[in-house]
């Protein structure tokens, strides 16, 4: 009976956090079906991990091999991968082939764990119910080694896309897994991989929640209201305040319809925040209009990357108008932005003049 306490003891908070996180998942509506679809199989995957490394623990005092320890071991072996394989389908959410890429990895996984119930490839008992590691026995360890790699390099390239917390949330996960993998394999601790994936999956779902009131649902740049949130920073600091609006938006509204004009102002968001990734912060403040943040930037590097950002837009057929003002502490920060709107409106009647002479 002691050693069902002890279980209990030591899984019970790992199991509520678990549940909490259903829990989130059925009350919370301002989040994609897609991601709470992820994040409910991290529950229950973690869910499984859980009861099966309770259960063969619990098994593993026996002096005999149960047929029920096979399965429990079989299990762990299966699914321990999968938390950071669904991690990085999350980081990895706005593209389609991220499960064609990592799942036939975790698959051939689980179907080599469950056979080594008879091939003893993965592991096996002996008499005296003593684990021992088959041939092919440390496949799981490998496989969340390269996920957690991948995992590593997506959120390294979306850190410089500008999803710089997201990303370095991922990160933190990251080395929370690897250290608890650790400890668990150098020093024998048990059930601490599983608390770091419950405790790291509700953080994880809580931060992008919060993020949903900070982000435009249309093209993830950051919104309205974190403009005048970061505003308020920004007035301290030097920095190029940049105006840009689409050119001829109802144009390709009236000709391809709405799917074809949020097509637009999509590419347009995505081709700013690559080429700005590592020097600005960008919001959309309206239906096709933004606006750009360069704290410490100079205006002749900001204009050569919006020229560079004008030269890509015009191999898709779109085009920008873009003002920006050169913005100190002394200046009154809603007139600076003024300033840049009535440049950039400028620079748009100058565009259609020259469309219209050529």
């Amino acid at each position: 009976m002691s050693m069902i306490f002890y279980l209990v003891q030591t899984n019970f908070i790992d199991f509520a956090i678990v549940i909490f996180l259903y829990i989130f998942l059925l009350t919370n509506n301002s989040m994609s079906q897609k991601i709470n679809r992820v994040f409910f199989f991290v529950a229950v995957v973690i869910n499984i991990l859980i009861i099966a490394d309770s259960t063969d623990y619990y098994l593993a005092q026996g002096n005999v091999p149960h047929t029920l320890r096979y399965i429990t071991s079989a299990t762990g072996y299966a699914f321990r991968p999968a938390p950071i394989m669904l991690f990085a389908a999350i980081l990895k959410r706005d593209e389609k082939k991220t499960y064609s890429v990592l799942l036939p990895m975790l698959i051939l996984n689980a179907i080599l764990a469950y056979t080594s119930i008879f091939t003893r490839w993965m592991f096996w008992f002996d008499e005296q119910n003593q684990f021992h590691r088959g041939s092919v026995g440390a496949l799981p360890f490998i496989i969340s080694g390269i996920y957690l790699i991948c995992l590593l390099y997506w959120s390294i390239k979306r850190y410089r896309l500008g999803h710089k917390k997201e990303s370095s949330i991922v990160v933190f996960i990251i080395a929370m897994s690897a250290l608890a993998s650790g400890m668990e394999t150098l020093f024998h601790f048990k059930f601490i991989i599983n608390g770091v994936g419950a405790i790291s999956s509700v953080f994880y779902y809580l931060f992008l929640h919060t993020q949903t009131y900070k982000r435009d649902a249309l093209t993830q740049t950051l919104n309205r209201h974190s403009f005048y949130l970061d505003s308020e920073q920004y007035m301290k600091t030097p920095t190029i305040i940049v105006s840009i609006d689409i050119n001829n938006l109802k144009t390709i509204n009236d000709t391809g319809g709405h799917a074809a004009g949020d097509l637009a102002i999509v590419t347009v968001a995505n081709t700013l925040e690559k080429i700005f990734s590592n020097c600005g912060r960008l919001y959309r403040t309206g239906g096709d209009e933004f606006i750009l943040l360069c704290p410490k930037e100079t205006k002749e590097n900001v204009s050569d990357l919006l020229r560079h950002v004008e030269k890509e837009l015009d191999k898709m057929s779109y085009q920008i108008a873009w003002g920006l003002v050169s913005y100190n502490p002394s200046m009154n920060f809603e007139k600076a932005l003024s300033e840049s709107d009535a440049n950039m409106y400028q620079n748009k009647q100058e565009k259609k003049k020259h469309l219209l002479q050529s």
